[in-house]
């Protein structure tokens, strides 16, 4: 196994284009990709080679971006927390969509 520090040059890009593609979001998809990184070094003794290195942490990855959209939605993000972007969805099925106007 590589040493982190390679690994983390090496499939950076990969794992920030992958959730860029889901969020539609540059912030999001620094903030996963991040916590991707993070979470992998302290589990990378339980990569087991099932699969390539990439594939392992696009997972996490995708687990993560799920998690944080879930967060987002249960702590009501965008109603004055700063989590919502002014009339942006940043989670949902992968696309960025605009938010339905505000009823009056």
């Amino acid at each position: 196994m590589p040493d982190f520090e390679e690994i983390y040059q090496t499939y950076f890009a990969d794992v920030y284009r992958y959730i860029l593609a889901l969020s539609r979001d540059a912030h999001t998809a620094e903030e996963v990709t991040q916590e991707t990184f993070f979470r992998a070094l302290a589990s990378i003794d339980q990569f087991r080679g099932d699969c390539q290195l990439r594939v392992w942490l696009c997972q996490i990855a995708r687990n993560q971006y799920l998690s944080l959209c879930r967060e987002r939605k249960h702590r009501g993000a965008g109603a004055g927390a700063g989590g919502r972007r002014a009339g942006v969805r940043l989670c949902g099925p992968g696309r960025r969509q605009a938010a339905p106007p505000a009823a009056p």
